[in-house]
C-alpha cells in the first residue's frame, strides 16, 4: 500500500503544492480507493490502482503516464465507463442500488480525487462533474 511520508527534500520543494496535495489525498485515502476500484471494476481496478501507487512512489514530477491513469481511476469513480462493454464483465456496478450507503461514501471520494486533480492540473477546471 501507498504509505510513504512526505518530506521537504528537494525533489519535495520542486512539486507544486498541487501534486504535493495530491500524494496526501492518496496517503490518507488509499484504503477507500482500493476498495471502491475493486467495487466498481474488480481486477481491473485493483490493476489501476497498483499502477498508479508505483507511479506516486516515483521521485520527480507526475509523469504523463500517472496523469493518464490518474484520469482512468477518476473515470471509474465518476462511472463515466458504465455504460461500455468492457464493464459488462467487471466489477459490480450493476449491483449497486442508489439507496447503498455506500454511494455518498463513494460520491464523496470521487469528488475528492477530482479536486486534487484539479489543484494539481490534471484535471482541466471546466471538465463537468456527473453524478
Amino acid at each position: 500500500m501507498f504509505h510513504s511520508r512526505l518530506n521537504t527534500s528537494t525533489e519535495a520543494r520542486s512539486m507544486s503544492a498541487g501534486e504535493l496535495a495530491l500524494r496526501e489525498f492518496f496517503s490518507h485515502h488509499d484504503e477507500a480507493l482500493g476498495n471502491a476500484a475493486v467495487l466498481l471494476a474488480d481486477r481491473r481496478g485493483v490493476r489501476l490502482l497498483n499502477a498508479i501507487r508505483d507511479g506516486l512512489e516515483q521521485p520527480g514530477s507526475i509523469t504523463h503516464r500517472l496523469r493518464r491513469l490518474l484520469l482512468q481511476l477518476r473515470a471509474i469513480l465518476f462511472l463515466d465507463e458504465a455504460g461500455e462493454d468492457e464493464w459488462g464483465s467487471e466489477g459490480c456496478f450493476d449491483l449497486l442500488e442508489p439507496e447503498d450507503p455506500i454511494v455518498p461514501e463513494l460520491c464523496l471520494l470521487a469528488d475528492g480525487l477530482d479536486d486534487v486533480l484539479r489543484g494539481a492540473g490534471i484535471t482541466p477546471s471546466e471538465v463537468s462533474r456527473i453524478l
